[in-house]
């Protein structure tokens, strides 16, 4: 899976995944000949609060990259180890990120012989467009699915002739306000001259299930987080179409609490007790009404996205991401599609691809993920 120069080299990587409602964060080495080692993994919650603008989210937010990021310069001092972070991979979901798919056709009036130049202005141009009707934003990552010409997937098409030309790709973006604050927040934890790139997390898990799976049918992704769903459409290990809408466990799990008029915790057992079928026959069918009430919005919701799915790319499969209660968003996909196969995002198959400490392994799936696409980008 993993290809390595001959020469040895060791480089220590910390990813930073940043969601709506929590930032974690993964340390993981990187030497010639073996595979990635997960080292540490922490995570620090964003507080929930009604009535607020998005200004206190982000506040919320840059505190905890702060703590993340300051807790991984400690620990790199507190283990010995020989080398410093080296990267830093800040892995953006919703609402901190933009991503879109694009197939753009270009006609030529004549043979033209086609270079990486023509791919990467067409992609110039989509980049201009988007950054131009919001100009807070900022291009942040960019990835070529495939190149047609007359038609045809070639995979080495530089030099070809062409008289069209077919370019599918994703380009992420993201508010230059957000990402120089969580660079800046990286630097004051004590991290200084460490180089910083940014990644869509949609993106990322998208390239690492197509290399580890194989996935050859059309299929969608959709990652559930605390107050987001962030759903990728693929065929054919192009993304189609990337879309979100701001219902996430936390949001399900407070519309239970008002229904119920039960406390957070009490809401999040029933779910865990719907998810085994322990509900018991006195109150089981109130709950199940409470839940159904409460999560009605989330199947909604998931429902009018694979809608805007085109025809040609109707999903067969869907893969469900979920830290919580993914067995429960199993079953409620099952509501919008039965047949559509469901099932998780997979963990036994992928943690052969590295090497962790131990008593982290429940926390790594989406890491590794995260490590294969990264290293597939050759961003380690």
């Amino acid at each position: 899976m993993f290809s390595f120069s001959k020469k040895s080299v060791e480089k220590l990587n910390l990813i930073l995944d940043i969601k709506s409602s929590v930032v974690r964060g993964t340390l993981f080495l990187i030497k010639t000949g073996e595979l990635p080692y997960i080292l540490w993994t922490s995570g620090v919650e964003i507080p929930y609060k009604s009535d607020t603008d998005s200004g206190y989210m982000l506040a919320e937010t840059i505190k905890a990259v702060k703590k993340i990021s300051g807790d991984a310069h400690i620990y790199t001092h507190g283990a010995n180890l020989k080398t410093k972070i080296y990267t830093i991979h800040i892995i953006l979901s919703s609402p901190w990120i933009i991503s879109q798919a694009r197939t753009i056709d270009q006609r030529f009036e004549n043979d033209t012989k086609i270079s990486s130049l023509h791919v990467h202005d067409i992609i110039k141009s989509e980049r201009a467009k988007l950054t131009e009707s919001d100009k807070t934003l900022v291009g942040i990552e960019e990835k070529i699915f495939n190149v047609k010409l007359n038609g045809y997937e070639l995979p080495n098409w530089q030099g070809n002739l062409a008289k069209t030309l077919s370019v599918s790709f994703a380009i992420s973006l993201a508010s230059k306000k957000v990402t120089d604050a969580f660079i800046k927040a990286c630097k004051e934890s004590g991290l200084h001259g460490v180089r910083i790139d940014f990644h869509s997390s949609l993106l990322l898990q998208h390239i690492g299930l197509s290399r580890t799976l194989s996935i050859q049918e059309p299929y969608v992704l959709v990652h559930v987080h605390g107050e987001l769903t962030d759903i990728v459409s693929a065929n054919s290990q192009s993304c189609v179409l990337f879309a979100s809408y701001p219902i996430g466990i936390r949001t399900i799990t407070r519309n239970l609490m008002k229904l119920s008029n039960s406390t957070e915790s009490t809401a999040d057992s029933t779910l865990t007790l719907r998810e085994t079928k322990q509900l018991d026959q006195l109150h089981g069918a109130t709950d199940m009404q409470f839940i159904d009430t409460a999560t009605a919005p989330w199947v909604l919701g998931c429902s009018n996205i694979l809608s805007l799915v085109p025809k040609e790319h109707q999903p067969m499969k869907a893969i469900i991401s979920s830290r919580f209660h993914e067995d429960l968003f199993n079953e409620l996909f099952h509501k919008i599609d039965a047949n559509i196969k469901v099932e998780s995002l997979p963990s036994e198959k992928i943690l052969s691809l590295v090497r962790f400490e131990p008593l982290i392994a429940e926390k790594l799936r989406l890491n590794v993920f995260y490590i294969v696409a990264l290293k597939i980008l050759e961003n380690i």
